[in-house]
C-alpha cells in the first residue's frame, strides 16, 4: 500500500478536534499476515509456469528451424537458404519479443502482480474503512508510511484489520473448504467422444484444483441423480438456469461447467463458473491447444481465467 490511509468520516460533522478519535494501522504487517498471500503465489506461479511452456515451445522451433536448415544445406539453392535463415531470425526476434513482453518492465507478469497486489489492498482498504465507521474513528494513519512510533492517543487497529481480512479462513490459516459441483464436460463431437476428451479434462481440472487450494468435490453419481431428480436424464448441454439450480440442490459453492470439441490439430473448451449462490455466471473461458497431449496447459488456462473468482 503506497499511501497514507486518511479516512475522514461524513458521520460526525460537529465533532470537535478534541473529540476526535484517531488510529493508525501497520499495512505492512496486515499484509505479511494476510494468509490467503500463499494461494495468490500460487496461481501466479501457475501463470509463469503457462509462460515458461510457450517460451520452450518457441525455442524447439528455432532449434527444429536450424537442424533443418544444418541438414539440407548442400542440397537446397542459397534463395532458399537465405529464405530459411530469414524465417530462424524471424522467429528469434519473436522469441526475444516474448521474453521482454512477459518479464521486461512493464510486461505480463508484473501487470499480473499488480492485479493480485490489488486484489490484497482493496480488501484491506474496505476493512479499514468498515472498522473506521463502526467504531466511530474520525482519522486513520498507516504506520508503515507516516513514520507514527508512538503516540499516547493513537489507538492501534492493525490486529482488528487481520483479524476481519483473514475471517475468510479456517483456524488453522487455510481458506476454509469450498464445496465445488463439476458435471460431465459436454463433447459437443464424434471426435472428442472417441478420444474420451471430457471425462480426461475434468480429471486433470479436478487434480489441479487440488494442488492449488482446499477443495471438496461433489461425487459425480450425485450430481447425476441430482440431474435425473431435475428431469435431465440425457446427454446434453447444459443451460446456466439449469446448472444454478444444480447447484442450489447440491448445496455446494460453485459449479464448474464446460464443453469440449477435437479437431485436426485444435482442442478447444468453452468454460463457465457458476455461483451457486447467486445463481450468476461469475466467470467464463475460452481456450484451446493444438494437440490432446497438452490438456495440463489447457487447464492451467482455463484455471487462469476462472480461479480468481472462486472466493
Amino acid at each position: 500500500m503506497k499511501r497514507i490511509i486518511i479516512i475522514l468520516l461524513i458521520l460526525f460533522p460537529l465533532i470537535t478536534f478534541a473529540e476526535e478519535k484517531i488510529g493508525y494501522v501497520d499495512t505492512d504487517r496486515v499484509i505479511n499476515s494476510y494468509k490467503g498471500l500463499s494461494a495468490l503465489k500460487s496461481q501466479i506461479n501457475m501463470q509463469i509456469n503457462q509462460w515458461k511452456r510457450e517460451l520452450g515451445a518457441k525455442k524447439l522451433e528455432i532449434k527444429r528451424l536450424k537442424e533443418d536448415l544444418n541438414n539440407k544445406e548442400l542440397v537446397i539453392s542459397n534463395e532458399m537458404k537465405l529464405e530459411k535463415e530469414k524465417e530462424i531470425k524471424r522467429k528469434e526476434r519473436e522469441y526475444a519479443q516474448f521474453i521482454d513482453s512477459i518479464w521486461g518492465e512493464g510486461g505480463l507478469l508484473e501487470k499480473k502482480k499488480k492485479e493480485y497486489s490489488m486484489v490484497i489492498t482493496v480488501k484491506i482498504d474496505t476493512i479499514i474503512k468498515r472498522i473506521a465507521q463502526e467504531e466511530g474513528y474520525t482519522i486513520i494513519f498507516d504506520k508503515s508510511k507516516s513514520g507514527i512510533i508512538y503516540s499516547k492517543d493513537v489507538i492501534d487497529i492493525t490486529n482488528d484489520v487481520i483479524d476481519a481480512l483473514n475471517g475468510e479462513f479456517g483456524s488453522q490459516g487455510t481458506a476454509k473448504t469450498l464445496e465445488i459441483a463439476i458435471p460431465g464436460i459436454f463433447e459437443t463431437n464424434n471426435k472428442a467422444q472417441e478420444i474420451q476428451l471430457g471425462s480426461r479434462v475434468r480429471a486433470i481440472l479436478k487434480n489441479a484444483l487440488n494442488r492449488i487450494g482446499d477443495y471438496e468435490f461433489t461425487k459425480i453419481q450425485d450430481i447425476s441423480n441430482s440431474l435425473n431428480g431435475m428431469g435431465i436424464t440425457v446427454k446434453r448441454k447444459l443451460t446456466d438456469t439449469e446448472l444454478a439450480t444444480l447447484g442450489r440442490n447440491l448445496g455446494v459453492d460453485y459449479v464448474i461447467y464446460g464443453t469440449c470439441e477435437a479437431d485436426v490439430g485444435v482442442i478447444k473448451t468453452n468454460f463457465k463458473l457458476i455461483n451457486a449462490k447467486t445463481g450468476l455466471v461469475v466467470a467464463t473461458s475460452e481456450r484451446s491447444v493444438d494437440s490432446d497431449k497438452k490438456l495440463d496447459q489447457l487447464v492451467n488456462d482455463i484455471l487462469t481465467d476462472i480461479k480468481p473468482k472462486m472466493r
